[in-house]
């Protein structure tokens, strides 16, 4: 299964870490209730009555260092604090603060083992085991321990009476890449409800992280509802084109078709696929004039390449909206471009079309002197019937039974034979009879 960009959502969970530091303990007590108040620049040291005056200024002076960058300094002053006689809060705050300073580091390797033993040790207060279960369950995350990281944010949930929506979001993204992809998408659902239900702004990532889930899950419907968010909130060309791709599954071609107007009406469209497919779909829906009117577009803006290929779509276009001048021109420069059988032979059928037997006779033959058509029959009978128009009876009648030799074209090839034969007949008739 494919997982989400480590990289990128590692930056994000980083951004928001919430490292914990030596603080009162109804400090501690706020941020464990608030996940997003944790996530502050860097701790503040404040004396409490269970920490004594020696211990409370070597903490603050570990801390001063580490956020000076001195992190030797801060280790060392750590470890000279550690000879001390501590009782379990000095301690805890010990531990703490060798977490925090590895962390600043983003040593987090180091800073996981510290942050245990704060949990670890009994009489450390309960709001600061909870505040380091979280941030121990993030730097969980950052080690791709997932099974230990969903253990630990499991566990504060379970004591915390205010679990708000970015635990829940967080939780999804552990369960995301272990592929509990049912349960993921459970949490993912009660964030973005936690958010929409306060009136808040959905974060973009979070409605990446459900687009993913549904996908992962095939649930195209629910799949659908996200990339609607996406594109009412977040108007990027991928979330239209996603969008359309999957009203596409679903089968709700009008929808698809809408969509793909509204991004290109938008200017959105900066990519070749994006102007070829939503000129097949109008294509699709028999809106061929609209569809060359798109491919053009894209064309000169340099951003869809005049390749044999789309060319070639271009004079289809032209063709179905029997624009049949501007066909010509395309088709000429996609058979030159090319080579192909098919090119020619559309070229062939243009022609006929307009009843120009000299060049559909042309075309049709080169169409076959290519050698790569995948149904011949189509340009012998073409061929056969420019001939025909050309009064070329005899050579008419040859191409025909060579169209024959053909069971899709058989019947069709015989009855020009037989025509043909009775029209020779007829004019040798009257031929005789003057």
């Amino acid at each position: 299964m494919k997982k989400l960009p480590l990289a990128l959502m590692m930056s994000a969970l980083l951004g928001s870490l919430p490292f914990v530091a030596v603080q009162s303990v109804h400090a501690a007590e706020e941020s464990a209730d608030n996940s997003q108040a944790e996530a502050s620049a860097g701790p503040r040291v404040r004396r409490t009555m269970t920490l004594r005056e020696i211990v409370f200024e070597k903490l603050e002076e570990a801390q001063q260092a580490a956020d000076a960058g001195n992190f030797d300094e801060a280790l060392q002053t750590l470890e000279r604090l550690e000879k001390r006689k501590r009782n379990s809060y000095e301690r805890a705050m010990t531990h703490n603060m060798y977490a925090y300073v590895y962390s600043t580091q983003e040593n987090y390797a180091a800073a996981i083992p510290e942050y245990a033993k704060v949990i670890e040790i009994d009489n450390a207060p309960d709001s600061l085991k909870q505040t380091t279960r979280y941030t121990l369950a993030k730097l969980y995350m950052l080690q791709e321990r997932y099974a230990e990281s969903l253990a630990t944010i499991d566990e504060w949930m379970s004591q915390s009476d205010k679990v708000n929506a970015d635990a829940y979001m967080f939780r999804a993204q552990v369960q995301y890449q272990q592929e509990k992809y049912e349960l993921a998408g459970d949490d993912i659902a009660t964030a973005i409800s936690m958010r929409e239900e306060a009136g808040s702004r959905v974060t973009e990532s979070w409605l990446l992280l459900q687009r993913a889930v549904m996908f992962q899950l095939k649930d195209y419907k629910g799949l659908a509802v996200t990339l609607e968010k996406l594109v009412a909130t977040y108007s990027k060309s991928e979330y239209w084109m996603q969008l359309a791709a999957v009203y596409n599954e679903l089968g709700r071609e009008d929808e698809e078709l809408a969509t793909l107007e509204t991004a290109y009406d938008q200017k959105l469209f900066s990519k070749e696929s994006e102007y070829l497919n939503f000129a097949q779909a109008l294509l699709s829906r028999e809106i061929p004039y609209k569809a060359a009117y798109v491919l053009e577009a894209g064309m000169e803006a340099n951003v869809v390449e005049k390749s044999a290929r789309n060319l070639s779509l271009l004079g289809d276009a032209w063709m179905l909206a029997k624009e049949y001048d501007n066909a010509i021109v395309v088709m000429t420069q996609a058979a030159d471009a090319s080579g192909e059988g098919r090119d020619y032979f559309k070229l062939a059928q243009i022609y006929t079309e307009r009843q120009e037997w000299s060049k559909s006779l042309e075309f049709s033959n080169k169409a076959l002197n290519a050698g790569d058509l995948k149904a011949p029959y189509q340009a012998l009978i073409i061929k056969g019937l420019a001939q025909y128009n050309l009064d070329e009876l005899e050579s008419a009648s040859i191409t025909f039974f060579k169209a024959a030799s053909y069971p899709a074209a058989e019947k069709v090839a015989y009855q020009w034979q037989e025509y043909i034969e009775s029209e020779q007949q007829r004019r040798e008739y009257i031929a005789n009879a003057g």
